[in-house]
């Protein structure tokens, strides 16, 4: 095998596929926002403070709902699924949520990873309590003010088991 030939084709082999999605990695700053980003949800839902959830989104933001249920779009959208109008009044008791994965460039990022969410529910006077473990994939993007916003959440629970 000729050697002079091969050795430059590997090292483009190496290099290229950073150029090719940019060769932009998040900063440990874009990275310490996105963390926030999650924080700031847990907190906001563990307040029921929908405004606060609301704010964590973008306007155009899409939910993905588990178990293949239709997506959600759009703060209107986020709205409907979360904070319908004369739903019975719940609780987040518990949420947390533990990125495995944070990626991306300096305008899109990715973070998936687990959560836990407990909840009560109150109707007619009966509170029922509920809970799950699951996963998340959420997408942001970098707002012209340089913050991080959820604009796509996917999540589900685990399938029963059969």
């Amino acid at each position: 095998m000729n050697m002079h030939r091969v050795v430059p084709l590997l090292v483009a082999l190496l290099f290229v596929p950073a150029f090719a999605v940019g060769g932009a990695n998040l900063s440990s700053d874009d990275v310490a926002k996105i963390r926030q980003v999650h924080k700031s949800y847990e907190e906001a839902w563990l307040k029921g403070d929908a405004d606060g959830v609301r704010s964590l989104f973008t306007e155009d933001c899409v939910l993905f709902p588990p178990h293949g249920d239709r997506p959600r779009i759009g703060q209107n959208g986020l709205n409907e699924f979360w904070f319908p109008p004369n739903a019975p009044p719940t609780q987040i008791t518990k949420l947390v949520v533990t990125a495995q994965d944070i990626g991306g460039d300096g305008q899109i990022a990715y973070v998936w990873g687990t959560d836990e969410v407990a909840w009560t529910t109150s109707v007619n006077g009966k509170t029922t309590t509920s809970s799950h473990g699951g996963i998340f994939l959420n997408v942001l993007k970098k707002q012209a003010d340089g913050q991080w916003k959820i604009s796509h959440h996917m999540w589900d629970d685990p399938v029963q088991q059969h």
